[in-house]
């Protein structure tokens, strides 16, 4: 067990501390990013739960790809995460810089995502390595990209006076669409691969292309928000 926590929690040291480190101006503190990490633990068993209750409720989300991918993990997931993140930080007097934004979303982000890697790793115990690779490379990160839409929405809209509604609102949709699209093209990759192998091949390489398209927008993101607040220094 301490073996499948070290494998999942080693990708999620690796990018807190990263974002901790773009925080250039005033750090945010230690037990804020604690909370917001707790935060986002607790957020995954709140989706865990609400998968539950649908699923008593006789509500099938998980029909077809799309569902799967767009209702069942991105917009239940995101909306979750959006919930804790603008619960506790949004007006928490810690949120002074637009970074901050990113910083705590992030860190929200990767607590489901600690949570989730457990889960993944401990369903196969025997694919353990494998799958912690795999998230490490992957999921987490994806889930951190999701999170900096989401928290760069959230700093320009704490200090834009006329603007805020649709920077906040923009972000979470944002997180919500980029989050669908990945799982989309994981999952309809994966229903392919036993049909039409050439075509399945064609939707991981647009996987891999939209991968790298969503780093890109993620640093110019932080970097945008970071020249924003040593601007307003």
């Amino acid at each position: 067990m301490r073996y499948i926590l070290l494998l999942a929690f080693i990708p999620i040291f690796i990018i807190a501390l990263y974002i901790y480190k773009r925080d250039k101006f005033q750090k945010e503190p230690l037990k804020e990013l604690i909370k917001a990490f707790a935060a986002g633990m607790c957020s995954a068993a709140v989706v865990i739960l609400v998968h539950e209750i649908l699923g008593l409720s006789g509500i099938d989300i998980d029909t077809n790809v799309v569902l799967r991918a767009f209702v069942s993990a991105a917009l239940i997931e995101e909306s979750v995460k959006f919930f804790f993140f603008y619960k506790l930080f949004w007006n928490n007097p810690n949120f002074d810089e637009r970074f901050d934004g990113i910083v705590y979303a992030v860190y929200v982000s990767l607590g489901f995502a600690f949570v989730e890697n457990v889960l993944y790793i401990y369903q196969d115990v025997s694919q353990a390595v494998h799958v912690a690779y795999a998230r490490a490379f992957f999921a987490v990160p994806a889930h951190t990209l999701f999170a900096i839409a989401m928290g760069y929405g959230a700093g320009m809209a704490k200090f834009s006076r006329k603007r805020a509604s649709l920077y906040l609102v923009s972000g979470f949709i944002w997180a919500i669409i980029l989050h669908g699209i990945y799982d989309f093209l994981l999952m309809y990759s994966s229903d392919l691969a036993a049909i039409n192998e050439s075509f399945s091949a064609f939707i991981v390489m647009l996987f891999y292309i939209f991968v790298i398209i969503m780093w890109i927008a993620g640093f110019k993101r932080m970097k945008k928000l970071s020249d924003e607040d040593e601007w307003h220094l």
